[in-house]
């Protein structure tokens, strides 16, 4: 069962009269632009019948037939489905070359696009703005790769959403980090497909070069020396929720049996109005839930990002906080549906993009199964920094 936002029914009926719109918007594109060949549409339904019966090795075949059937018809639309698909099946260097060209398909190949050479005395801008604001899991997920580009130009510029522009400055030094809004040029530009192309091909090279974001090490101190009066427990941040209605996550009952029964103080992660839903977590006890008003990840990333840092491990579903933990390197647990919209791994328990991460899919099971499984790798995560700590 899907859980309300945020413990909020209105939000819960909100969203999906906005999911409803969308898709009526679509249906209505559709019809003014015309249908697609009846080819690619079987091609669609053959796929998505692979994935409903998690047939992989199936889906490897079809999903090739498909990217050729993009190419041959010139559809950037089918060609970023049939990338995807390969990330998730472990095909880094299929998914990089068949979302660029999507990408020069929707937006044509400028002269000046970097695709890896060493720049010299030229400029180079990388460009992580999303069409969403909100949406920040790609951006947060090729940040790194951003630092590894700005290091071929004498001089580079990242444009990024204001509230990653600290975050990125740290970690990135010798680039120069600005807000979305400001215009900015380069001799060559860069953007999400080419970053994935020039580092992103091999998974093993991509999980090898992993370079952790900083965050503020006196506010990461701040907050762990806070938590840690609270309890002598160890600190798990916990997020359980995402503006997007289409996800298949624990209900409320769940997460606080799963709370009731871990060995751990937890911290929310969470953004927006969650005091209902903290009221339903804790169940009665207040103590295992902290709550830090002062954190807004919508207005600060920088603050937020030094909140995660300071905790010993995280349990989350797919949303912001499972990209910014991982991509900090706190050891983190991904909690992923059976649907096929992210970027998280079908095969195996890890992700290249974050390898200090696990992830753990639902896989048929019901979600009291899946997080009791969560708590048993959570308990092994905890034991394992405690010795480490410990040996230091």
């Amino acid at each position: 069962m899907t859980s309300f936002y945020h413990g909020s029914y209105i939000r819960y009926v909100i969203g999906g009269l906005g999911l409803q719109l969308r898709r009526y918007t679509k249906a209505v594109r559709t019809l003014f632009t015309g249908a697609k060949p009846r080819s690619v549409l079987e091609q669609q339904a053959k796929v998505d019948a692979l994935i409903a019966r998690r047939d992989w090795t199936g889906l490897e075949a079809s999903t090739d037939e498909m990217a050729i059937m993009a190419d041959r018809v010139r559809d950037p639309e089918l060609m970023q489905k049939a990338g995807q698909a390969f990330e998730r099946l472990g095909n880094f260097a299929r998914a990089a070359e068949l979302r660029l060209s999507a990408r020069r398909q929707r937006k044509g190949e400028g002269a000046n696009e970097w695709t890896g050479e060493d720049l010299g005395a030229d400029t180079l801008l990388i460009d992580l703005v999303e069409d969403d604001p909100r949406s920040l899991g790609r951006v947060i997920r090729h940040a790194r790769l951003a630092g590894a580009a700005a290091g071929c130009a004498q001089s580079a510029t990242i444009r990024v959403e204001p509230r990653l522009v600290s975050l990125l400055q740290r970690t990135f030094p010798n680039a120069t980090v600005v807000p979305a809004q400001q215009n900015v040029v380069g001799d060559k530009f860069a953007t999400f497909e080419n970053l994935a192309w020039v580092f992103g091909r091999d998974a093993e090279r991509l999980a090898a070069d992993f370079v952790p974001l900083r965050a503020d090490p006196e506010l990461v101190q701040t907050f762990r020396k806070r938590y840690r009066s609270m309890t002598d427990l160890p600190l798990v941040g916990l997020s359980w929720g995402s503006k997007s209605h289409t996800k298949d996550v624990p209900d409320f009952p769940e997460w606080a049996r799963f709370i009731a029964r871990t060995q751990a103080t937890f911290v929310s992660l969470q953004y927006g109005q969650i005091k209902p839903a903290l009221r339903r977590l804790r169940n009665g006890n207040d103590a295992r839930l902290i709550y830090d008003d002062s954190v807004d990840q919508m207005v600060d990333m920088d603050r937020f990002a030094a909140q995660i840092a300071a905790l010993d491990a995280v349990v989350t579903i797919s949303n912001t906080a499972a990209h910014l933990s991982g991509a900090l390197g706190v050891p983190t647990i991904f909690l992923i549906d059976d649907k096929f919209q992210t970027a998280w791994p079908v095969i195996g328990d890890r992700t290249p993009w974050y390898p200090n991460g696990v992830v753990m899919r639902k896989e048929g099971r019901t979600w009291p199964v899946v997080l009791d499984d969560v708590g048993r790798r959570l308990s092994s995560i905890l034991t394992t920094r405690s010795t480490l700590s410990s040996d230091s």
